[in-house]
């Protein structure tokens, strides 16, 4: 995709300020051809002053005045020489205050001009505004030039409205391109044409999306065929591991039909489930590799006592190579239930029991607490071992996180709490690292219990 020339967006934006500033002086012309050429709906300012003029005559010789020599904007009075008012249409409280603004040569209201006549002085105030042709405008409506100021800014808050609405369709227009090309990306989509745009900002940020599509298209099929070479390497790793363990659960079937003392068969009875259990796990392994995870057992409800005793038994049977001793206290009725995946559970479980036994040392107690408080199952697990480091205490549950890399050499990959983390926040649950009073490791689980 080449960089075609485009407009700039700030040629755009200068062209947008350029035609709307001639809106706006076509605007202005034409309200004063309409108010002031035409006197569309008013009358100009002086109108009043004019018909006093173009009447001035008639005003001082007529017998008497009327309104028909003037406009209706007007009001008038006649007095005598010596002030007395003799008719006209002046309100009771304008006849004097008229002729001391005469006298004086002042004014109240609007402006005023005198006409010498036989009988006296005509006095008439009219105004110097545009006025509404209609009395019921005049009447209603606020001051003529008020009101088409108003209208003015009316029509200029219109036209900036819709000239920025096209401004803005024009350049929504152009981004037409660049939405659909997100919306591709982000759809994982990355078998389509970039557009163009007529914008060169706009075009130029669409090349570097041409670009940066190219670059994580090739990296995705990279990382897709490192992928598939992982998931062979394991499927064929665990295809392997199958025909030892064949071996071993065939050897402890042999060893089980010979004489043995009770230790030995308490010691084959360990083999035996924990082969049932690699196993399992073997199989698990296979169908993640395959993307045939099942979930079918993800609702078992689970009697509390069997995962405890599960827990025990095991525990007992991985703490016999350190002589470790394995007390659990359980305060627990019988027919409480949590909600969740079994098999899960006794993984996440005997991740957190393992590496207690693995950093205890010889001759040793583990303790497992269980009890139920709140509705909620919570399992202690507590050590005697050195306790968890200020590391551990805070990254402990992270992936690949060790409070000593020398663990690895030891065969510890920091990944036991971290599958325990997620498969108990799975069971909407919560894991705790701490240290015990005595200074050794206390791992707490708490998991919510079922409720019909």
């Amino acid at each position: 995709m080449g960089l075609k020339k485009g407009t700039k967006l700030r040629t755009i934006f200068i062209k947008y300020i350029i035609s709307l500033g001639i809106f706006i002086i076509v605007l202005i012309m034409v309200n004063y051809y309409l108010f002031s050429v035409v006197s569309f709906g008013v009358y100009p300012a002086n109108y009043s002053e004019k018909i006093i003029q173009n009447n001035f005559e008639k005003l001082k010789n007529t017998p008497k005045v009327t309104m028909d020599l003037l406009t209706p904007m007007c009001s008038f009075g006649v007095y005598s020489n010596d002030g007395h008012y003799l008719y006209g249409n002046f309100s009771d409280k304008d006849k004097k205050v008229k002729w001391e603004n005469y006298r004086q040569g002042t004014r109240s209201t609007g402006y005023i001009i005198s006409i010498e006549r036989e009988e006296g002085i005509l006095i008439i105030n009219y105004p110097l505004t545009m006025q509404y042709k209609s009395e019921k405008m005049r009447r209603v409506l606020p001051n003529a030039e008020i009101t088409i100021v108003f209208l003015f800014f009316l029509e200029l808050i219109a036209i900036i409205i819709l000239w920025s609405n096209r401004f803005a369709k024009k350049i929504n227009s152009e981004l037409k391109s660049l939405l659909l090309a997100t919306e591709k990306i982000e759809e994982q989509d990355l078998d389509f044409n970039i557009g163009a745009s007529n914008i060169k900002e706009i075009d130029m940020v669409l090349q570097g999306i041409d670009k940066m599509k190219s670059s994580l298209k090739t990296a995705l099929e990279e990382q897709w065929i490192i992928e598939q070479q992982r998931q062979e390497q394991i499927s064929a790793l665990a295809h392997d591991v199958k025909t030892p363990l064949t071996v071993v659960k065939g050897n402890v079937g042999l060893l089980a039909e010979t004489d043995m003392t009770k230790e030995q068969k308490t010691y084959c009875h360990y083999i035996e489930e924990s082969s049932g259990q690699m196993e399992k796990y073997i199989q698990n392994l296979l169908a993640i590799t395959k993307k045939e995870v099942a979930h079918e057992n993800s609702n078992e409800i689970i009697c509390i006592i069997n995962i405890l005793n599960f827990l025990k038994e095991q525990g007992m049977a991985l703490g016999k190579a350190k002589n470790i001793d394995i007390i659990s206290k359980m305060n627990i009725e019988e027919n409480l239930y949590i909600k969740g995946h079994k098999n899960e559970l006794h993984r996440a479980l005997m991740n957190i029991i393992a590496n207690a036994v693995d950093f205890s040392p010889n001759n040793s107690i583990i303790t497992i607490n269980s009890v139920v408080d709140n509705s909620q199952l919570i399992i202690q697990v507590i050590d005697q071992g050195e306790g968890f480091s200020e590391k551990m205490l805070k990254y402990g549950k992270e992936q690949l996180s060790m409070g000593n890399e020398s663990r690895t050499k030891n065969g510890h990959y920091g990944l036991g709490l971290y599958i325990a983390d997620t498969i108990i926040k799975k069971h909407h649950g919560e894991l705790i690292l701490s240290n015990s009073m005595n200074g050794g490791g206390l791992v707490t689980v708490k998991i919510p219990i079922y409720k019909e």
